[in-house]
């Protein structure tokens, strides 16, 4: 009998230590993370997103405008292998002229127009003038008929022009100075002219056509 209740005893202890050993295995095949990893886990991501990329380029100036300016980026930058022309908005109100050098940083997104537009402009500085605006300490001006014209640095769009001059810019003054007289530049004369649209004239220099405008506020 005593035998029978011993080896009863050792049977039951056998089971229960099988029983907890599978408990204690299934156990160590759960890995439940705590509060405080499981938070750095989900957050490092959005850390990482607010992160903006910055790319910086540099282009050459190729038209201008009241709040933006028309660039070409220069030879072996990837943003040419994207567009030959670029439209930036000119935030930094920087006074530019056609043939200036510009390094433009951005957050790395070109969006597919033509021209071209990247999609958030940083910064934009000026890198190098042109040699032919450094060289005035004014802005080229001319005055025409009693209204004072000033250097755009835009190239005129005109096709099929007329090939009679409307007049012909006869005195020149110094660089430093504002012409007082008709048919008077700071820039230099013998240049013909011709009216323009909107209140411009165009003046043929080096053989190229100008856009000069007039600015009523300068009156």
């Amino acid at each position: 009998m005593k035998k029978k209740l011993y080896g009863n005893i050792c049977l039951c202890s056998f089971i229960v230590f099988l029983l907890c050993a599978c408990g204690k295995q299934q156990s160590q095949g759960i890995h439940e993370p705590t509060p405080a990893l499981d938070h750095s886990i989900t957050k490092m991501p959005d850390l990482a997103d607010n992160t903006p990329e910055t790319v910086t380029f540099q282009a050459t100036v190729i038209d201008t405008a009241a709040d933006s300016i028309l660039v070409k980026p220069i030879e072996g930058s990837l943003e040419l292998n994207s567009a030959d022309q670029f439209r930036i908005p000119n935030k930094e109100q920087l006074e530019l002229q056609i043939g200036d050098l510009v390094e433009i940083t951005y957050n790395g997104e070109i969006l597919e127009t033509y021209p071209a537009q990247l999609g958030d402009v940083y910064k934009m500085t000026l890198s190098e003038q042109e040699e032919s605006v450094v060289m005035w300490d004014r802005i080229p001006m001319v005055r025409v008929n009693g209204k004072l014209y000033y250097h755009t640095g835009k190239e005129s769009t005109v096709t099929g022009r007329c090939g009679n001059m409307d007049g012909e810019i006869t005195t020149t003054v110094d660089g430093t100075e504002i012409p007082m007289e008709d048919n008077q530049s700071n820039f230099g004369s013998g240049f013909g002219y011709q009216y323009g649209t909107d209140d411009t004239i165009e003046i043929y220099m080096n053989e190229k056509w100008f856009v000069f405008e007039y600015r009523e506020e300068s009156e």
